[in-house]
């Protein structure tokens, strides 16, 4: 099948729309459409024509992706990834795939995200598996903390407009104290604080703000209650718990702990939330699902590699297989250290020929097992175990754990798109 694959403009709209909810068989509201149109990224957006017919689409947000070391760096972070039912299979999906990360590199940015619908989709396209989320449940009857939470930590409900003033200037905060969280574009702080029915539930969220008395940073916490599950059990709906500082999260915890006519509270947190550790009661805290979350494709491996710091000073020569852009295969030496690091493609050095274990080589990996450890999320000898990755010799993997370790809490993007 032929396909032209080009840009298209918010003149376009509800083409672009159709394929999305025929694509995901969403039957959609006004609310739906208007929260689309309101944070779509035009010049990030492109459609799949055959023909006349657009049979697919793709787009990005600009954000900015926090990586371990506390640096930041531009990245696309990839959306409305559709396909025409009518037109699967026949080569849609992969020639956007491979005309967005043309722009992702065209535009500098050395990474691309993406929250993916199926995990069997990305990775023929370089994506791996870079954070995970926990969807948690926690008995609001046996919640009580074994330490009393912070006396300098003031708390207040919150209009809509105020907290689309406070929210951007505290998430900034939080974001940039997380490795593996993104920046928020300013369009979609009125969507999520305010009354459409598509943000993680319906209608607009309670609002709760923590401010210390003592200068530091304060947050919030949004969550809706829903009182008509069965059996007439009140469930408290977490949106998002979002401080820089610990003791203000704990406050904002326990508010929410202590919501009256709640029987139970529901949140999606970090995979090591340090919650069930202030609990006197640890099994009031019950994991109901833990699954991937952020998916990490690295488009230039000089640039990406460079951009983060490692916790330990070493020296790894690491083969890259990337079949999908195939210009970026090869050997690259990392001399990392926590501040910073240079990073070199041998083959552009005019240093040997040919990729694997046995020409100097420390690890052999595809694109994206390189990109599943880049954010330090998961060992390398995790993955080694798995068959993933290769490695030239049997002490190599624990060093290789300490350098693409974080050395902090482990990454965590707590953003959908």
């Amino acid at each position: 099948m032929d396909l032209d694959v080009r840009a298209i403009g918010a003149s376009d709209f509800d083409e672009f729309f159709a394929v999305e909810c025929a694509a995901f068989s969403d039957v959609p509201t006004s609310d739906d459409r208007a929260q689309a149109e309101a944070t779509a990224e035009w010049d990030r957006t492109f459609g799949a024509y055959a023909g006349s017919t657009l049979c697919g689409t793709t787009s990005a947000y600009g954000f900015e992706l926090t990586l371990p070391g506390g640096r930041v760096t531009p990245t696309s972070g990839v959306t409305a990834v559709a396909v025409l039912p009518t037109h699967r299979r026949r080569g849609v999906l992969t020639a956007l795939m491979r005309h967005q990360l043309e722009d992702v590199a065209a535009r500098g940015e050395v990474l691309a995200l993406l929250t993916a619908s199926e995990a069997t989709i990305y990775a023929r396209f370089g994506y791996g598996v870079a954070t995970e989320r926990r969807k948690v449940q926690i008995e609001r009857a046996r919640s009580r903390f074994i330490d009393p939470v912070d006396a300098e930590v003031v708390l207040r409900l919150v209009t809509n407009a105020e907290a689309i003033e406070f929210g951007p200037v505290w998430f900034d905060q939080f974001r940039r104290a997380r490795v593996g969280q993104v920046s928020r574009p300013s369009s979609w702080w009125p969507v999520i604080f305010g009354e459409a029915k598509t943000w993680k539930g319906v209608g607009r969220p309670f609002v709760v703000v923590a401010e210390p008395t003592d200068g530091r940073p304060g947050g919030y916490a949004s969550y809706r209650v829903d009182h008509d599950r069965p059996g007439g059990a009140g469930v408290l709906e977490v949106q998002e718990v979002v401080a820089a500082d610990a003791s203000v999260g704990a406050s904002l915890w326990r508010y929410l702990l202590d919501v009256d006519l709640v029987t139970s509270i529901e949140a999606t947190v970090a995979v090591d939330d340090e919650l069930p550790w202030r609990l006197v009661d640890s099994r009031a805290y019950c994991d109901i699902d833990t699954r991937d979350f952020l998916w990490a494709r690295i488009v230039d491996p000089v640039g990406a590699l460079s951009a983060r710091c490692y916790p330990v000073a070493d020296s790894l020569v690491v083969a890259v297989d990337d079949p999908f852009v195939p210009a970026n295969s090869g050997r690259y030496r990392i001399d990392g250290a926590p501040d910073g690091a240079e990073v070199a493609r041998l083959e552009d050095l005019g240093v040997g020929v040919g990729v694997g274990v046995g020409v100097g080589v420390d690890l052999t990996l595809g694109i994206s097992e390189l990109s599943s450890i880049y954010l330090g999320g998961f060992a390398v000898s995790r993955l080694a175990r798995a068959g993933r990755i290769r490695a030239g010799s049997p002490e190599v993997l624990g060093r290789a754990d300490r350098f693409f370790a974080t050395d902090d809490a482990g990454p965590w993007c707590s953003t959908s798109f």
